[in-house]
């Protein structure tokens, strides 16, 4: 495979760097928007999973503001609640991305949906542009082939998208997925909906909450992407954080540190090996299991190191890893872990709607590339500034689309929430959850020790959450239980953990 030198970009490269950050009243539902369910069989991310529900496709204007427009049909999954008298708010799951199915993530957490439906149904819409709603998909954004993205290359691949998208981009923003989101609750006859958002979901739940206030009975924000932060900028130092942060808790972890010792220095030497020369390896392809033939490159050691770091079990490999690589010339498992996490997000993520987003929501919100202390953001970082300068460039081709006159301002509400961090978040850090504390009257902060990105699922937090939605009072909570998490122990060898 042909070299390009540490400013060359593989093809795994590219795809890592364009996945970048890896939002007007409701008129009125149109004539024949009435949902009609059925019963129906789910699978979640990646074709895992199973969940039996009631479907619909629901008819929505794609510009709003035309109601006699074009229409494009959004999928809506609802699973009733198991009370005799149900609440008459429902509970709704957003997801991250931006791109990613909250239908998919429902079914990645359907062992958690009973303690919801106990009290009232469970409604989740795929927002415009995704999963199974009208999705705006962008494969020439994620090509494998692609085997250096010259800014020529990003932008060739950037007008064939837009070109082949099948409908205009500037309708798939989050303002115009909030409005499909209250016209679903109008539609269906709920009072209030109690919202639930991961990530970019979450700026879906607070500008739910902003243009709808009385329509909001509890929100849950987890892994908080403030209103007046854009996406995207601090990306490769919040990693790298997240990164340095494990290093050190292995140096300072006895066992650990005995068995990769100077582990700082140790990774820093396999990026430089890596920027500079490819490993040829023979694997099973973790996905189709058929022996495959593949170079290490650089791109693969950082996409893997990014979305290991977003869940504390694979950081836990980081070291053990690193050192099968640089120790004993061993690159499979690097190489294995970074195909099946590379597959995973780019089949997940609908990039037509993931640029629509982010080019109308926040690269305008960028500072000035002239002002950009560039030595604070991306010097020292694994991830550098290709990243970023992809993101800016394909924002600067795309079309601005439908945005809230107040959508950068900061969130005031006294909406009850609950907002959840990780305590080693590398993407949404616990400090940008604090940031949005001051705008909430009626709001608590929970930490999750030694956990990443999203902490719905650990520990005691679904409870905790489930508490939260029955009784809509974050000062009654109770986190104590919360204690016990904490970081993942690191693999010292390869039957695991120290005893």
């Amino acid at each position: 495979m042909q070299r390009t030198g540490e400013k060359g970009i593989s093809r795994v490269t590219n795809l890592l760097k364009l996945m970048a950050a890896a939002f007007c009243a409701v008129v009125g539902n149109p004539a024949g928007a009435e949902l009609e369910f059925s019963p129906c069989y789910l699978t979640g991310s990646g074709g895992n999973g199973n969940l039996h529900a009631q479907c619909a496709t629901w008819q929505q204007p794609l510009d709003r503001s035309n109601n006699q427009g074009d229409q494009i049909e959004l999928s809506v999954v609802k699973i009733p609640s198991t009370a005799l008298d149900p609440a008459p708010d429902a509970f709704t799951l957003i997801n991250g991305g931006p791109g990613a199915s909250s239908i998919d993530m429902m079914v990645d957490l359907r062992g958690l949906l009973g303690l919801f439906t106990r009290e009232r149904d469970v409604i989740v819409i795929d927002q415009r542009g995704t999963g199974r709603s009208a999705p705006m998909t962008c494969p020439g954004l994620v090509d494998d082939s692609v085997t250096e993205m010259t800014p020529k290359i990003v932008s060739e691949a950037t007008q064939a998208c837009l070109d082949a998208l099948p409908y205009d981009p500037r309708f798939f923003t989050t303002t115009v997925g909030v409005e499909d989101l209250d016209a679903l609750r109008d539609a269906l006859g709920y009072e209030q909906l109690s919202l639930y958002g991961v990530s970019y979901g979450t700026r879906v739940v607070m500008q739910y909450m902003r243009q709808y206030p009385e329509r909001t009975r509890a929100a849950i924000i987890d892994g908080v992407v403030p209103p007046t932060r854009p996406l995207g900028l601090l990306i490769a130092r919040h990693s790298q954080n997240a990164l340095d942060a494990a290093l050190n808790d292995c140096s300072g972890h006895a066992p650990c540190a005995a068995a990769y010792p100077d582990l700082a220095t140790r990774f820093n030497t396999l990026r430089e090996t890596l920027l500079t020369e490819a490993k040829p390896v023979n694997l099973i392809h973790p996905l189709t299991g058929a022996p495959t033939d593949i170079e290490v490159e650089y791109g693969h050691l950082a996409a893997w190191i990014r979305f290991s770091l977003y869940a504390p079990e694979s950081t836990a490999l980081i070291p053990l890893m690193v050192y099968q690589a640089l120790e004993q010339n061993n690159y499979i498992p690097i190489a294995s872990s970074a195909l099946q996490m590379i597959e995973q997000i780019s089949t997940s993520m609908n990039y037509g709607m993931h640029n629509a987003v982010v080019c109308t929501e926040d690269a305008p919100f960028f500072p000035d590339p002239a002002e950009l202390d560039t030595d604070e953001i991306f010097a020292a970082t694994y991830l550098g500034q290709e990243m970023f300068d992809t993101l800016i460039q394909i924002c600067g081709e795309w079309p601005a689309g439908v945005r809230h006159p107040d959508f950068k301002q900061p969130l005031e509400s006294d909406v009850p929430t609950l907002v959840l961090s990780g305590e080693f978040d590398p993407i949404t850090p616990a400090t940008w959850g604090e940031e949005v504390m001051p705008g909430l009257a009626n709001a608590k902060h929970i930490i999750a020790p030694g956990q990443g990105h999203g902490i719905i699922a650990r520990g005691c937090v679904p409870q905790l959450v489930s508490d939260f939605v029955e009784d809509a009072d974050p000062t009654a909570l109770d986190d104590g239980c919360i204690k016990h998490l904490q970081r993942y122990p690191f693999f010292v060898d390869m039957m695991g953990p120290a005893p």
